[in-house]
């Protein structure tokens, strides 16, 4: 009998370039190929990429399915169009059929979903990834106070009210109640780093209901890289955000000389035009650092081959950056904020060092420890490699049919 799952996420990789939806793609494409799979993928879709299509109207990318949305409250994480996306949705669970959905966060596909599903398709199975932190922090899921910047580590009504003083108490309580209510509709968890896991632990989310499940990325081709005499090209890689940290990798790429070299790859995407104007100023101050704007993921792995380090100086905690991933696949060492997700996925002083997140001349001072010790560098590259398995996603997608066919069992008993 044919296990049929359907993957709902924000967005299309047609479209933006965020890890979740990557993820979301590539994982829907290796559980159809598998035998005795049949895996769809409903992605949300805005104004800007489907002008002509109607708020609620199905579509289709590539054999996968659209779903246009309207307006999203994102405090409240539900939609605010009242648009008849229920039938909708009703007319492709119909198509579908699903045993299991498999949602990759609810950020504008709005949390109402949960109920929607539940009602449209009472005997499909519901597994949500937990991707980022949306669901615990309304200032966008970053975890970071509003205007300070802070990082906080424990989102709740008296926090959160100090980042929106104009919101009443009730409506802090409101949000949490219903977002509580929603999620337990959801009959499994997952997340990608133990450290997101505990966050949503420390919300309230039972820790018996997540599984923690380390991302993982597709295989693909990477140049052999051989012993560099002067490892001082630095890459990042990412979007151009105040929160990812890339102000303080400027100041510190300017305090370690000009005998290394700083290239960014990434897009501004909807940055403010303040930053915007810090990011220009910051870039014409720091003249061996360049910014090389947005990359196709296909040139991933060429422009790696230029790198000797990947600098990942994020302020907030991030969850599990694919680009790590890809990086221990090229062989390419991490500087990392000892942070987060990204503390777990690099071992400070075997695949990589870790930084305190912020602190320019801490920063300044690691880049100028790696480019000057080529025996280090050769050192975390073979670690790099030696922990990257060819067979860890098919592993990956495996693990992620284990749950679905403990749950579908379940159904059946």
């Amino acid at each position: 009998m044919t296990l049929q799952v359907l993957h709902i996420v924000h967005d299309h990789p047609a479209y933006t370039s965020g890890g979740t939806e990557i993820l979301a793609h590539d994982l829907t494409r290796a559980l159809d190929a598998t035998p005795g799979v049949r895996a769809r993928l409903l992605a949300a879709t805005t104004a800007l990429q489907r002008p002509s299509d109607a708020p609620g109207a199905l579509g289709l990318e590539g054999g996968d399915h659209l779903l246009r949305t309207g307006r999203y409250d994102r405090f409240s994480m539900l939609r605010q169009d009242g648009t008849d996306w229920v039938a909708s949705m009703g007319r492709l669970l119909g198509h579908v059929r699903p045993d299991v959905v498999h949602l990759h966060g609810l950020d504008r596909i709005g949390a109402e979903v949960l109920a929607v599903l539940r009602r449209l398709a009472p005997r499909a199975r519901i597994v949500l990834t937990l991707h980022d932190y949306q669901i615990l922090c309304p200032n966008d899921g970053l975890m970071l106070t509003v205007p300070e910047g802070a990082r906080c580590r424990n989102p709740g009504q008296d926090r959160c009210r100090r980042c929106y003083p104009d919101m009443p108490a009730a409506a802090h309580l409101l949000r949490k109640a219903h977002l509580t209510a929603l999620l337990s509709l959801v009959d499994a968890f997952i997340a990608p780093s133990r450290f997101l896991a505990e966050c949503f632990v420390d919300w309230g989310l039972d820790a018996g209901r997540i599984t923690v499940l380390p991302n993982q990325v597709q295989p693909a081709p990477h140049p052999q890289r051989g012993p560099r005499a002067n490892p001082d090209r630095f890459a990042y890689f990412g979007n151009i955000a105040p929160h990812k940290g890339v102000l303080p990798l400027m100041a510190a790429t300017r305090l370690a000389g000009e005998a290394l070299t700083l290239d960014l790859h990434g897009g501004l995407g909807h940055a403010e035009a303040g930053f915007r104007r810090e990011f220009a100023e910051a870039l014409a101050a720091t003249p061996n650092a360049a910014h090389h704007g947005p990359y196709n993921r296909a040139d991933l792995s060429a422009l790696m081959a230029r790198a000797d380090w990947l600098v990942l100086p994020s302020l907030w905690w991030e969850n599990a950056p694919l680009v790590v991933l890809e990086a221990r696949a090229a062989g390419l060492p991490v500087i990392c904020s000892g942070i987060g997700g990204m503390a777990e996925m690099v071992a400070h002083g075997t695949t990589g060092l870790h930084v305190p997140p912020g602190d320019p001349r801490a920063l300044a001072e690691a880049m100028r420890a790696a480019a000057s010790d080529p025996a280090a560098h050769a050192r975390m590259a073979a670690a790099q490699r030696s922990r990257h398995r060819d067979d860890a996603y098919r592993a990956f997608v495996d693990a992620h049919l284990d749950i679905y066919r403990t749950l579908s069992r379940k159904v059946s008993a």
